[in-house]
Order: structure tokens, then C-alpha cells, then sequence
């Protein structure tokens, strides 16, 4: 049991700031009543499986009326079969934050609710500087429209991870040379994958050249000893994805809950009433929360999860 301004929070021993004493109003949860969760670190296990006590502790959360949201950087191809493995469909936050979707079991049933696409001269500026310094772009398609998840640059050579991943998720792909050239009328996201050696001159160049023009990502995949860099519109992030969601079903930001890893996740961990971060994530994310739980290879968004329900911590939407 742990004592925190004065009340009883029962079987609650969660960390904050390297403590496992919650600070005060962080006992005070009946008012949440959506769930945002990313899937890659989170949601997922480090081999990037749903265990079944985290569906279970999903299926349970649902049930009690809570509306349980996914909020990820990958698009919805890319997301399906997470989302048959959890038996949740509903809207759901994609391409982080680029889309919302009304989530189905085939990409015909669901519904695009709002997209955010690349103003094309940017896409092709950052396509053509990519492409000279010798890097396959990927620009990632709104698919709906597109009929495609990814235009990619013929003529250079995926990385083995790359071309891994796009067979796995049964990604639709579209060679085109020169991408520098190309319309990008449906882009939602420009980005390579590649060594971290050779991802350290893009970061810099995006930085110096782009500023404030776009929003970057880089994401150490250690795994496979490589980088994923993505570059979007500076209007794209996690959190207006989810406010999106959280407005059209009468929810508050205040009553969102944020769980998260990666510095992806860092704008909804600031925005929701409540953040929480994973054990497993970056410091980054572990700052911007107010909560940090247990590991995604210890089943610790479950356990989170099954506490809010066993202490009868959230209330029915």
C-alpha cells in the first residue's frame, strides 16, 4: 500500500520520478474515460506481439464503456494485424497522427476521418535532397485514396529490415524513379531507413535546412542496427490525432490517458489529463509523463491496465 497526500491508493505501487509514491491528484481517476495507446513498445511485446493478458486487460477496459484508442506511427496496413490480434476496431490514430481512421476489419469497411498530407513541393524537395545523397526514399501514401501504402525510389536498394517489413505487413509499394519529381499529391510521409552512421548526415541536414518546416523523427531500431527517419508536416503529431478522437466521442483532454515510449509519443504524453510511459521507453518519454509503469516485456501496460480496473480507478464513459 502506498500512502500519497494524505489518501490510500491501494496496490498502486507505480513509479514517478524515480519513486514508487504517485503525487497528488494522480489518485484522483474516475474522470478518465478514453485510453490512447501506441502500439510498437507499448501495446506490442519486444518480439512485437499482443500477449493475451494485454488483450484481455483491452477487451476489459472496452467493455466498461472506456474508449480505447490506438495511436501509432504506422499506417493502417501496417496496423491490421495488431488490431485482429486485440479485437479492437474503432477509431484509431495512424501514421502519427497524419490520420484518423473508423477502423475495420478490411481497408473497404473503414472510414478516413482526417488526413494530413505533405504540401507536395516540400515532399519533393526533401525527396530530391534524399535521393542525392544516395538514400531510397519512402514516402508513405494516404492509402485510401492512393490505392497504395508507398511510393519508393526505383532504382536504389532497400535495406534487408525495409524490404523485410513491407512483406510481413503485405504492404501495397509503388517503384517510381525520382521521387524529387514526382507529384506527392497523396504523401502523408517522407523518410529513409538506413545505418545510423549514414542517418547522422540527414538528421543534421534536416535540421539545418528544414527547421521548423517539418517535424522529424528518428527511431533506433537495434534490432537490425538501423535508423528510420520520418519527416512530416509541422502540423502532425500523436496528440491532435487523439484530441481528434477524444472531441468526436465527448471527451475532454483532460480525461485521456496517454501511454507511450518513443519520442513519437512525447506530444500526447504532454497534452492527456493523464501520461503514462512504459519502463522499456526512452528518457524523453519517461520525462514528459507524470506516471511511469512496467516494461512491455513484462506485460506492464496489462498490468497498468487490469489495476485501473481491479481498483475500480475508471469510470464508465
Amino acid at each position: 500500500m502506498v500512502f500519497a497526500c494524505g489518501k490510500l491508493v491501494r496496490g498502486l505501487e507505480l513509479e514517478w520520478g524515480g519513486g514508487s509514491v504517485l503525487p497528488c491528484g494522480v489518485t484522483d481517476v474516475l474522470r478518465y474515460r478514453l485510453v490512447a495507446l501506441d502500439l510498437d513498445g507499448t501495446t506490442l511485446d519486444p518480439m512485437g506481439r499482443v500477449s493475451q493478458r494485454t488483450r484481455q486487460a483491452i477487451m476489459n477496459l472496452v467493455r466498461r464503456g472506456v474508449y480505447v484508442c490506438f495511436a501509432t506511427g504506422r499506417n493502417y496496413t501496417e496496423s491490421l494485424r495488431v488490431l485482429e490480434a486485440c479485437q479492437h476496431f474503432a477509431k484509431a490514430v495512424f501514421v502519427g497522427g497524419a490520420t484518423v481512421v473508423e477502423a475495420k476489419p478490411t481497408r473497404e469497411a473503414c472510414t478516413l476521418l482526417r488526413s494530413i498530407t505533405m504540401q507536395p513541393d516540400l515532399a519533393r524537395e526533401l525527396s530530391a535532397d534524399l535521393e542525392s545523397m544516395g538514400h531510397a526514399v519512402l514516402a508513405l501514401q494516404e492509402a485510401f485514396t492512393s490505392g497504395v501504402d508507398y511510393v519508393v525510389t526505383d532504382g536504389i536498394t532497400l535495406d534487408a529490415a525495409t524490404s523485410k517489413w513491407m512483406e510481413l505487413t503485405h504492404a501495397k509499394v509503388k517503384f517510381q524513379p525520382n521521387l524529387g519529381g514526382y507529384s506527392h499529391e497523396n504523401t502523408l510521409r517522407v523518410g529513409i531507413v538506413a545505418a545510423t552512421e549514414r542517418t547522422r548526415e540527414v538528421n543534421r541536414l534536416l535540421a539545418e535546412k528544414y527547421g521548423s518546416r517539418v517535424v522529424t523523427h528518428a527511431i533506433a531500431v537495434p534490432p537490425q542496427a538501423v535508423e528510420v527517419v520520418e519527416v512530416f508536416d509541422p502540423g502532425v503529431n500523436k496528440w491532435a490525432g487523439v484530441s481528434f478522437v477524444a472531441e468526436s466521442v465527448g471527451v475532454s483532454g483532460e480525461e485521456v490517458i496517454a501511454v507511450g515510449d518513443d519520442l513519437n509519443d512525447l506530444a500526447m504524453l504532454h497534452g492527456a489529463g493523464l501520461g503514462v510511459a512504459m519502463g522499456n521507453g526512452r528518457a524523453e518519454a519517461k520525462r514528459a509523463a507524470k506516471l511511469t509503469i512496467g516494461t512491455n516485456a513484462q506485460d506492464g501496460l496489462a498490468e497498468f491496465l487490469e489495476r485501473m480496473m481491479t481498483e475500480d480507478r475508471v469510470a464508465a464513459a
